[in-house]
């Protein structure tokens, strides 16, 4: 067998394709991932704001979802600063419905609402919805991901908030704590796994060390 038959060459479209994945993975663990490991805030703020981020994103609001974000952020830091988080990552959990995914969520989104609506008979398919979707829009300049309803305002509020906003509103809301909860718990795990590493290389082999500070553990009464 000749060695490293089989494999894609440089040059070629499967190696393209390859290379090209390799590419947006590591992108997406340098700006996700990283950043949670990085951090030297407790783990449950950091998993807090990576909730807030995931919770925004699902929702019909691509386009001033950071908005919301801060103000929340501004409201839980004056009346509940218990449940405060990371605003930074929040803001940049929210690209996660961008212009590549928004309209597979927002689809989701409207079919979910028309369902809950009791509207059966008012469902289409997906290249049904993205042929509504430009003759909504059309004037606007368009895409072939999202059209110009995210650059004109009027059109935005046509389509978004007076013509499917109440489908979408009603159907976004299991997938907004779905991915909250979701994101919370992976996050915080993430972190916390991290914290753990880091108190093994510094205090050695003791699973008392705190996990949450990195601070050494306090001596006991007896322990000198």
């Amino acid at each position: 067998m000749t060695k490293g038959r089989g494999l894609p060459t440089a040059g070629t479209q499967p190696y393209r394709r390859r290379n090209g994945l390799v590419r947006l993975l590591r992108w997406l663990r340098y700006r996700f991932v990283v950043p949670i490991k990085r951090s030297r805030h407790p783990p449950q703020y950091t998993a807090r704001g990576v909730a807030v981020g995931l919770f925004w994103a699902m929702t019909p609001t691509v386009g001033i979802q950071m908005m919301f974000v801060l103000a929340n952020w501004i409201a839980f830091r004056r009346f509940a600063p218990r449940w405060d988080f990371n605003v930074i990552h929040a803001m940049a959990w929210t690209w996660v419905t961008n212009f590549a995914t928004v309209l597979p969520a927002y689809y989701l989104f409207y079919v979910t609402g028309q369902v809950v609506l009791g509207r059966w008979d008012d469902l289409t398919g997906y290249a049904g919805f993205l042929r509504l979707w430009d003759a909504s829009t059309a004037g606007g300049a368009t895409t072939d991901y999202l059209p110009g309803a995210a650059s004109s305002p009027d059109v935005y509020y046509d389509v978004i908030v007076a013509g499917w906003g109440l489908a979408m509103l009603v159907g976004c809301p299991p997938y907004a704590v779905a991915a909250a909860w979701i994101g919370y718990v992976w996050s915080l795990k993430l972190a916390v796994a991290q914290r753990r590493l880091i108190a093994r290389r510094r205090y050695g082999h003791d699973p008392r060390d705190p996990m949450q500070t990195g601070r050494p553990r306090p001596e006991q009464p007896g322990e000198r």
